[in-house]
């Protein structure tokens, strides 16, 4: 009879044992289950902050940089004994004069947008001083554009009388990487490396 009861006592005690075991299992299973909701939770956050980031670069690209635009220029695929200035050159730089003419037009148009919106006084001194310096700086650059959008109609209308492409003083070719560079050009490099010196001995 006693060695019965110490079975019975042996099984008692090993049964709390399991019971245990089974409680610790779930404490696992409900940690998973957060770190899967947390890992969830960024990566609907991360997805929610990506429309914002794209849309100030967006923003960034739509200002008009003259550098910026000249260097996405994509190179025209030059073949061998290809005859200068042909349809599908003259194509190439239309293309490129008609993109660049219609970014500074924006340009141009969003200034004078913002003269007419510009009617707000500002009671601090220093605060319209920087306002005005700023202005100021601004129209100068719109002056310049609005001359280079001048030159930018002229290459085109040289474009439609086959004169786009050779100097204007020596009547040589140009050259494609040239013309590329600067679409505007209207002398070769040597025509305007010799125009320049004469500049800087002129007015230097």
């Amino acid at each position: 009879m006693p060695k019965k009861s110490s079975k019975t006592t042996k099984s008692k005690k090993a049964a709390p044992k399991k019971v245990i075991a089974k409680k610790a299992a779930p404490k696992k299973v409900t940690a998973k289950k957060v770190s899967l909701k947390k890992a969830t939770a960024k990566k609907g956050t991360a997805k929610k902050l990506t429309p914002k980031k794209s849309s100030s670069k967006t923003a960034s690209t739509k200002k008009y940089e003259e550098a910026q635009f000249l260097a996405s220029i994509k190179p025209y695929a030059l073949k061998k004994n290809e005859k200068y200035m042909n349809a599908k050159q003259k194509q190439h730089f239309v293309a490129i004069l008609d993109s660049w003419a219609e970014q500074l037009q924006i340009e141009q148009d969003r200034t004078a947008d913002k003269i007419q919106d510009n009617v707000s006084n500002f009671p601090d001194e220093s605060d319209r001083a920087t306002h005005e310096e700023e202005f100021t700086l601004e129209l100068r650059t719109r002056e310049r554009e609005r001359k280079l959008l001048s030159k930018i109609n002229e290459s085109i209308d040289d474009l439609k009388s086959n004169d786009y492409g050779f100097c204007a003083s020596c009547g040589i070719e140009i050259g494609i990487r040239r013309l590329e560079a600067r679409p505007t050009a209207t002398r070769c490099i040597d025509c305007k490396t010799i125009e320049e010196i004469h500049e800087r001995q002129q007015f230097g």
